[in-house]
């Protein structure tokens, strides 16, 4: 026999046996109660032939007719007295099984009911019990899944009779007529039950809702596609789904039966499988509010006059999600700087002139012009986009011109015209200054001074300058390519001319100390110097 057979045989036998005893013991009370009775009754008729002797040595005579009638009421009396009497102890001995009127046990009225009919009733009443089943749809609205009743599920209450008997005890039945003036007696019975588990699992298994083929399985929320009527990539919600663990909601039930609880929320109770990831995980949120930040940012550049603008239109074209993690393309920002620089760019590009004779001239370029720090302008750039910045910006240069755009040598420059070996000097549109010089011998080909469109290095002072086969004091030195520079040369006695070709300098404009002083006064790095032939 199997240990639940062998539980439920036991309980069987200890139900018999304490039917048994309770039935001995209602016995032994009926038995009391007769012998009372019967004791009350014999009293009576031992007393009966003694009021009757009484009635008859007061019986009146002739002469007293009230006496006859005295007598005869108290036989009435006594008679009614001892009716009343064994009424009174007929019911005691009704109640001795029986619930008094007004007694409600559970709500329920159960006068003059025995304990049987008590006990099935609530049997019955634990048959009626039905535990409602709530749960969600794939909207996620909530929906009432299914039903169970105790009679599906054989359930009834533990003990339901030996629970009504105790009441029975309880009851003083010599009060039965004290109940009659409608005084309640109310008793709980907060009894256990029992059902049979696995029709409960059938039933919950049958339900439409935990059938596997009808479940709809949860997606993670996640980072969809960039929209372009949005500017921004769009946070796909996850699906809730609707899968159960079947197991949990078999057990949930089963602890619901049991604390006589009249429905559960599945929901609430976490039977869902929920996704991993939904619309609320930080980690996500963080992800999609980075690329999304990168994407709003918007930098204006004047480069070298020219407005270019990054924004959502350009930026998108450099990020991406890779696994799911936003990713910046530094190879295409870095790129789209290299364009931009070489487009907008002047340092290092020909330029074309014309000079003070009138004459078109397109010369190389030296170190002049706007150059772009590429690499510094690159990380700069990466920055404001990661921090979705709104701004207003020059690229960082590392050579700049004195005025923007593609002409970029302005109203203030000098102008070396090496053929006929003179110099002008214009500021600000106006001629400030000319003199003649003394350019590089062109006998030497290391000497000859290039032709380009120069800046000044820097200018100083009292300067030395060395070469491999000279060293020269110089008052003013104004260098723009390299060694090659503009000087005084207090040496030379005559300039301009055909000097430089057979006895011109190592490759520096030689030029009368008071023309030197005086171009010095006006000089400032960066200032452009053209050269020409």
């Amino acid at each position: 026999m199997s240990k639940k057979k062998h539980k439920k045989h036991n309980k069987e036998q200890n139900k018999e046996q304490n039917q048994e005893q309770n039935q001995e013991q209602n016995k032994e009370q009926n038995k009391e109660q007769n012998d009372r009775q019967n004791k009350q009754n014999a009293e009576l008729k031992e007393k009966l032939p003694e009021v009757q002797k009484e009635v008859q040595k007061t019986e009146p005579k002739p002469q007293k007719p009230w006496l006859l009638a005295v007598v005869i009421v108290l036989v009435v009396i006594l008679a009614l007295l001892a009716a009343a009497l064994l009424w009174y102890g007929h019911k005691v001995d009704y109640y001795q099984d029986r619930y008094l009127q007004n007694t409600y046990i559970n709500g329920m009225d159960c006068s003059e009911m025995t304990p049987e009919e008590v006990a099935h009733r609530l049997d019955e009443q634990a048959g009626e019990y039905s535990l409602v089943i709530n749960g969600r749809n794939e909207q996620g609205e909530k929906i009432e899944l299914g039903t169970v009743t105790g009679r599906e599920i054989n359930m009834a209450l533990t003990n339901a009779l030996g629970a009504t008997e105790d009441i029975l005890l309880q009851q003083d039945e010599w009060l039965w007529i004290k109940a009659l003036r409608e005084e309640q007696y109310s008793y709980s019975i907060q009894q256990g039950v029992v059902f049979d588990e696995e029709l409960l699992r059938e039933k919950l298994s049958a339900l439409e809702a935990l059938q596997e083929e009808n479940m709809i399985a949860p997606t993670d929320a996640y980072i969809g596609d960039f929209s372009e009527k949005e500017g921004a990539y769009e946070l796909v919600a996850h699906i809730a789904g609707t899968t159960l663990d079947v197991e949990a909601v078999i057990a949930y039930a089963e602890a619901a039966i049991y604390g006589n609880e009249t429905s559960v929320d599945l929901e609430e109770l976490g039977c869902y499988t929920r996704p991993e990831i939904t619309v609320e995980d930080k980690a996500l949120l963080k992800k999609w509010e980075k690329i999304n930040r990168w994407l709003k940012a918007d930098i204006t550049y004047d480069w070298n006059g020219y407005e270019v603008e990054v924004d959502t239109s350009v930026i998108k074209n450099w990020v991406s999600l890779e696994d799911g993690k936003p990713v910046m393309d530094q190879e295409k920002v870095a790129a789209f700087v290299e364009e931009n620089a070489q487009q907008y760019d002047t340092y290092g590009k020909p330029r074309t002139v014309t000079t003070t004779l009138g004459e078109k001239k397109t010369l190389p370029s030296g170190a002049f012009g706007w150059k772009t720090d590429r690499e510094a302008e690159t990380e700069e750039l990466l920055a404001l986009i990661e921090n979705g910045s709104v701004t207003k910006r020059e690229p960082i240069y590392s050579s700049k011109a004195p005025v923007k755009g593609l002409n970029d040598i302005g109203s203030s420059y000098v102008e070396a015209d090496l053929t006929n070996q003179h110099l002008y000097l214009y500021y600000k549109g106006n001629l400030v200054l000319e003199t003649d010089f003394v350019s590089g011998d062109m006998r030497v080909s290391g000497n000859i001074t290039p032709q380009g469109v120069f800046g000044l290095t820097y200018k100083t002072k009292n300067a030395v300058l060395r070469g491999a086969n000279y060293e020269t004091p110089v008052s003013y030195w104004m260098p723009f390519h390299g060694n090659f520079g503009m000087h005084d040369a207090t040496w030379r006695s005559e300039f301009g001319g055909d000097i430089y070709l057979s006895n011109g300098s190592h490759g520096c404009l030689n030029l009368p100390l008071d023309k030197a002083a005086e171009l010095y006064n006006y000089l400032y790095t960066g200032y452009p110097v053209i050269c020409y032939y």
